[in-house]
């Protein structure tokens, strides 16, 4: 009698320290990277531990690529720290698209998806990455206020926040409280916890609790959703 063949077996996950691993490597290529070709020949075989297809990867640079990033001319304490967490933003998000592009290649493959359905991954891609460009330059634009304040007051700060009803439990948490420049709050500069921000930097408040790794704010926990970077 014929043996059933023994059924396929799901691809393992990435585990977490390998696609930290693989950011890391990411944010190296990132930093310098001009071509999508070039770029793929460095992160093909390093992604390829992740499971991640190479055409994947391709594609997900390509998206990246086509758009890259303003160069900054001047970096004060602030935004030196802000453009490096940027750059490893940026190297979470080719890994996490990469990742979905995978996936999606693998159900056209297996004939779970038509093959029309490619052009959807990438105009999604396209979609979470330009979520993705608002909230670097958001966060670029907060940095940049709180390097002017730097300048008329120090590198100690104090965190304003505008108090309403439409006020975040972490800028509310945030508010009257001091920040170091060169350190940035877990939650972020003022004016960059979240896309409506509207916390400012402004004098050092005497006697303040300082904010600042680790932080007396904490963001409150959600539901996962893609990660977007």
């Amino acid at each position: 009698m014929t043996q059933p063949a023994p059924p396929a077996q799901q691809q393992q996950q990435p585990t977490a320290a390998q696609q930290q691993q693989a950011v890391l490597v990411a944010a190296e290529v990132l930093a310098a990277a001009t071509t999508v070709a070039g770029a793929a020949g460095l992160l093909i075989p390093v992604f390829a531990a992740l499971g991640i297809r190479a055409a994947a990867v391709h594609a997900a640079l390509s998206v990246l690529l086509e758009h890259p990033p303003d160069r900054e001319g001047f970096y004060g304490p602030a935004t030196g720290t802000t453009a490096r967490l940027n750059l490893i933003r940026r190297a979470q998000f080719l890994v996490n698209s990469a990742l979905r592009l995978s996936a999606d290649l693998s159900r056209v493959a297996s004939g779970e998806q038509p093959a029309t359905s490619l052009l959807d991954a990438i105009a999604r891609e396209r979609r979470y990455y330009g979520q993705h460009m608002m909230a670097t330059w958001n966060r670029m634009r907060a940095a940049a206020a709180v390097d002017t304040a730097v300048m008329d007051y120090g590198p100690l700060l104090g965190w304003y926040a505008v108090m309403d009803a439409a006020t975040s439990p972490e800028c509310r948490r945030a508010n009257r409280h001091n920040f170091r420049a060169d350190v940035m709050p877990r939650i972020g500069y003022p004016g960059a916890v979240h896309p409506h921000c509207r916390c400012l930097p402004g004098p050092p408040i005497p006697g303040a609790p300082l904010l600042g790794p680790p932080s007396l704010v904490r963001a409150p926990r959600r539901a996962r959703q893609p990660v977007f970077a």
